[in-house]
């Protein structure tokens, strides 16, 4: 038996279908915003579990091997099953905030042992000829390594029939239109701003077309609809998970102007929920206006005016996904899902 048969067979004997209903049914609860005396949580510090055995491998490692990269992506769903939380079975093609500016022609390179870094296009004018190529096949770059990632997680799991039913292969991290805007352009982008505003917002379109066309070439692949998807360990309404941290550096008009039409328009083909690190007071109140959006993921609330967001979240039936226990209000019962600690809890 090979290291991958014995995890996997070891894993799916585990397997409760019976658990995942109940977990599938919170969540579901939560964008109901029914009340629930215990919002779905997850630990941010595991506790101790009886049997920790489960193969650990550095990034680096896992990057040119698919079936390290399974284990690896299976890990944290194994100790938070043993470990009693509400923890979705939840793995992902973990090539990092790279995939989107690759597929467009973007290099990029591994650190040490860390997620991949991208390089900038070349100036202005390789953005020009960016934008003149139009939307790139969806297997540029390491758009194919991430569907034949996902093909080799789904022919895998079907020998273990209970895994196979409760393992959910989330979308890569696609970022959103502004970050991957960013990361191709430079930042450069900012003055672009002031003095080529069309050439900005001409990328941008191009950017917003490829993420669409690419993730709904993805959701043929593994299958996956729009309605409900999960994403690292949230079930959660919508087809996507945005990332907009590359937006908590603009002003509220330039959140407006550059930000929010490009990822209104993800949004109206999958529906979603959207992530930023860092402090979003300045754009919070245009972004929870947004149609087809179903939650926010914030995970810097230290940074942020949290009875603002709270009361933007409720105004807007906004689920506030994977929230410190701390930073909750205690009479929160509903449109909410909890990161607890283990030590505090103590």
């Amino acid at each position: 038996m090979t290291i991958l048969e014995r995890y996997l067979s070891k894993f799916d004997q585990m397997i409760d279908p019976a658990r995942e209903e109940r977990v599938a049914g919170r969540y579901r609860a939560v964008y109901r915003f029914e009340e629930l005396e215990k919002p779905p949580f997850c630990w941010s510090d595991l506790p101790p579990i009886a049997d920790p055995d489960w193969p650990s491998y550095p990034y680096n490692d896992t990057f040119n091997d698919r079936e390290k990269m399974l284990l690896s992506q299976l890990h944290a769903p194994f100790m938070h099953y043993a470990s009693g939380d509400d923890h979705p079975l939840t793995i992902r093609a973990n090539y990092g905030t790279v995939i989107l500016p690759s597929i467009l022609g973007a290099g990029w390179q591994l650190t040490e042992n860390s997620m991949p870094w991208a390089f900038h296009l070349d100036g202005r004018d390789a953005i020009r000829r960016l934008v003149d190529n139009g939307v790139p096949d969806p297997r540029s770059g390491l758009g194919a390594d991430c569907l034949d990632t996902a093909d080799y997680y789904m022919e895998t799991l079907r020998r273990y029939p209970a895994l196979s039913q409760a393992v959910y292969i989330y979308h890569p991290d696609l970022q959103g239109p502004f970050d991957v805007a960013h990361l191709l352009w430079g930042p450069d982008i900012f003055l672009g701003f002031y003095d080529c505003a069309d050439l900005v917002h001409a990328l941008l379109q191009l950017v917003t077309e490829t993420y669409i066309v690419w993730l709904r070439y993805w959701k043929t692949v593994v299958g996956e609809g729009n309605e409900w998807t999960m994403h690292w360990n949230n079930w959660q309404r919508g087809g996507t998970m945005l990332r907009d941290d590359s937006a908590v550096m603009l002003s509220p008009g330039q959140y407006r102007e550059f930000v929010q039409p490009y990822d209104q328009q993800v949004l109206d083909e999958f529906g979603g929920c959207i992530h930023f690190c860092g402090r979003g007071d300045q754009f919070v109140n245009d972004m929870a206006a947004s149609s087809n959006l179903y939650g926010l993921n914030i995970t810097q609330p230290e940074l942020n005016n949290m009875q603002k967001i709270v009361d933007l979240c409720q105004q807007h039936r906004l689920v506030l996904i994977d929230m410190q226990e701390e930073y909750v209000p205690a009479e929160m019962k509903a449109g909410v899902t909890l990161r607890r600690s283990w030590i505090a809890s103590q």
